[in-house]
């Protein structure tokens, strides 16, 4: 089978079916969407079909604009108190600005976005899974029991975006009867959504292999990690121990010892990638704007989502350089790529002087040739969140030496002493500070905070109501679309 990657591309033209049949459209306006959990009933279209068509399909979705570009940006990071809108005063992005302060509505462009996003990718994964136990396609029980478990990560990683974004929603599977329209549209409880998601990545770990058959593809190590990171959301310490634990034991996985090289295009798929989505050169591809929506304006991008002065001052006070030269370009830098541009003299690797803000995202860099944007993958899970998850967990659960081996391995490779402290609240507050600087502009920052029971705290001088600002709202046109069946979050 080709390279992954190269497998977008061709895959592009499964997604536009799959897109048809879901009657939806692929632009930012959703006002004759049908509503989702209608729309992903009746799969099969692939009946048939080389099984891995629909395998890449899954993969091919992550690159949707909506699913991890402009919408996903604003969502999981503008609204952070790790980023500011950026751009110019003037562009607000659609309703970049209002994430911003914390004025969004269910009518803006980001909520309907990463809804109608994750509800495809769901859709998707429904269809594969249909076709794998399809009798015609003469799969052996142990190719549909891998198949299977690879399309339930993705639903499951869907859905947990979703959970987090808007709380309860609706569960949609291959087995919903369509004539059900209650069924269909109201939305389950955030618990149960938890619960299915668990259950999904409790099969993909157990049927997953060990290891990945190409670059990029998921495996058990893959689904464990994302399985514990769901865990933690909910508070359940003895399982993210266990399932951290685990990984760690594999020795698949171990930190790459230079920070600052991780999001360069040449050194993509590290020992410490367990998650990343493979960037594709392919035109119209949303991964691609995602490094261009972060670039420097004027220069290299659009210039949006920039680091915010309250994330350069907690590396200042940390004293972290190494993390903090890593995720921000400062005004003036030059960057670490100019010695493969200075024979053209029309080329620079260096930031004016005059860029519209004072910091850009140094992890979404691409350089000022902008085909390179194309190519830029996106790290989701690495073996630093499975370490600090680890710290964490042990903490939660009184184990404070084991806390802090895995703790201070982390600090190590960038050079900043080991914490000692064996408070447990001390190491609690530690902790997550150690997330917020290790995964800076890692579009983790929100719902960390909101997970801790932190929202009010961290973010009420941006705008934060505590009650209403845990969640974002449900798109109006599907609340409208249903009939009223589906229920706005409160506050909306």
């Amino acid at each position: 089978m080709k390279n992954l990657r190269l497998q977008y591309k061709t895959m592009t033209k499964t997604l536009v079916v799959v897109s048809a049949l879901l009657a939806m459209s692929c632009s930012d306006d959703y006002l004759d969407v049908k509503p989702e959990g209608q729309a992903t009933t009746g799969s099969g279209y692939f009946q048939g079909e080389n099984v891995e068509q629909a395998v890449v399909a899954s993969y091919s979705h992550l690159l949707d604009y909506s699913q991890h570009s402009f919408s996903f940006s604003g969502i999981f990071s503008i609204a952070s108190d790790d980023a500011d809108k950026g751009s110019s005063p003037g562009d607000t992005g659609a309703d970049k600005a209002k994430l911003d302060n914390f004025t969004h509505e269910p009518t803006d462009v980001s909520v309907g976005g990463i809804w109608g996003a994750n509800y495809r990718g769901v859709a998707t994964a429904n269809t594969g899974i249909d076709i794998v136990n399809e009798p015609a396609n003469n799969l052996a029980e142990s190719s549909i029991a891998e198949y299977q478990a690879e399309f339930k990560f993705f639903r499951a990683y869907h859905y947990f975006t979703l959970v987090k974004v808007f709380g309860g929603v609706p569960i949609i599977t291959e087995e919903t009867d369509p004539n059900d329209q209650e069924a269909l549209l109201v939305r389950d409880s955030s618990e149960d959504v938890y619960n299915f998601i668990v259950e999904d990545l409790t099969e993909a770990s157990e049927n997953l292999p060990q290891t990945p058959a190409q670059t990029g593809r998921v495996t058990r190590g893959t689904a464990k990690t994302l399985l514990a990171k769901v865990q933690m959301y909910q508070g359940n310490w003895e399982e993210v121990l266990e399932l951290t634990n685990e990984v760690i034991a594999s020795g698949q996985y171990a930190l790459h010892p230079n920070y600052e090289e991780l999001w360069r295009i040449q050194n993509e798929n590290t020992v410490e990638s367990i998650f990343e989505v493979q960037g594709s050169s392919s035109e119209n591809l949303g991964i691609n704007n995602l490094a261009e929506h972060h670039g420097v304006r004027g220069q290299w991008g659009w210039g949006f989502d920039v680091p915010s002065q309250s994330l350069v001052d907690a590396y200042d006070a940390a004293g972290d350089d190494i993390r903090r030269d890593a995720t921000i370009i400062f005004r003036g830098e030059e960057m670490y790529d100019n010695d493969l541009y200075e024979s053209d003299p029309n080329i620079s690797a260096v930031v004016s002087e005059d860029a519209p803000n004072p910091y850009y995202s140094e992890k979404m860099y691409f350089g000022p040739l902008a085909a390179n944007a194309l190519d830029k993958n996106l790290i989701l899970l690495r073996y630093a969140d499975v370490l600090l998850m680890n710290a964490e967990a042990n903490n939660e659960l009184g184990n404070s030496s084991a806390a802090l081996a895995s703790l201070n391995e982390v600090r190590s490779r960038v050079d900043l002493s080991a914490i000692t402290t064996t408070s447990q609240s001390e190491l609690r507050q530690t902790i997550w500070k150690e997330r917020r600087l290790e995964f800076g502009m890692e579009f983790d920052r929100y719902f960390d905070v909101i997970r801790q029971g932190r929202g009010q705290q961290i973010f009420g001088p941006l705008g934060f109501q505590s009650g209403k600002n845990e969640v974002f709202p449900i798109p109006q046109d599907q609340i409208s679309l249903s009939g009223g069946l589906l229920k706005q979050n409160p506050g909306y």
